[in-house]
């Protein structure tokens, strides 16, 4: 790892070491809001510095500062995972945990800059012990791809070196579904994509409820989270 690297590494320890001290539930809303803008200025210092290392073609260097923008993103996410509950809002809360969870996985891939995260990973699982667990199902879909491709070269995912989930020059593989052809969808309670949960259900009244809050919601809502942008878990 070049010097480089190795200095931006001690900013980014410092400046995480610093946020961190709020990075609680009871912490005041405050200094967790203010901790996201000083981890956004983190972030694009991360991404900037990630452009010159691809610009430069140094490519271990690209990747150690896509780990950290992975890095700078879980924490971000986990502050708003936090204001989030504090707003009464806990399905946007268990949106802003999986993607805390999702980004540092990444970041543990991407980079050995990043391999000291184990135990904060596993911070974050202990966290959904705050939901009702008995309620967390989830769907998975079972399709055909007829058509992929990969971000990398923009070849036919498959028929290139490129695996999905690897970083290449700071950017992540990703295999992008073109065509398919979907056969099934399945309820089960462990989803590949932990977006993809069930958030509502109809009592015996007849009464459809929220299965965080059990409060009544109106009829039409649809059943399934699932936001875009989660292309990393294809």
């Amino acid at each position: 790892m070049k010097k480089s690297v190795r200095s931006f590494q001690d900013h980014f320890n410092n400046v995480a070491e610093e946020v961190q001290r709020f990075a609680f539930f009871v912490r005041g809303k405050e200094f967790q809001e203010a901790s996201i803008k000083t981890l956004e200025e983190l972030l694009n210092e991360c991404t900037i510095n990630k452009d010159r290392a691809t610009a430069a073609q140094i490519e271990d260097d690209a990747n150690a500062y896509l780990a950290f923008e992975y890095m700078a993103k879980s924490l971000i996410e986990e502050f708003c995972f936090y204001l989030a509950l504090k707003a009464d809002d806990p399905d946007a809360a268990w949106g802003h945990l999986i993607e805390a969870q999702s980004n540092a996985a990444h970041a543990m891939r991407s980079h050995a800059v990043a391999s000291h995260l184990e135990e904060y990973i596993d911070r974050l699982h202990k966290l959904e012990l705050l939901f009702p667990q008995s309620m967390l199902g989830g769907f998975s879909g079972g399709y055909i791809v007829r058509e992929s491709e990969c971000n990398i070269c923009g070849a036919e995912y498959g028929e290139c070196n490129h695996i999905k989930g690897y970083p290449y020059m700071g950017k992540v593989c990703v295999m992008i579904l073109k065509k398919l052809e979907i056969r099934e969808v399945s309820l089960v309670t462990e989803p590949a994509n932990r977006h993809c949960r069930v958030v509502c259900y109809t009592d015996e009244k007849g009464i459809i409820r929220n299965f965080f809050t059990q409060r009544e919601i109106s009829k039409g809502v649809g059943s399934i989270d699932a936001p875009l942008g989660s292309s990393l878990s294809n």
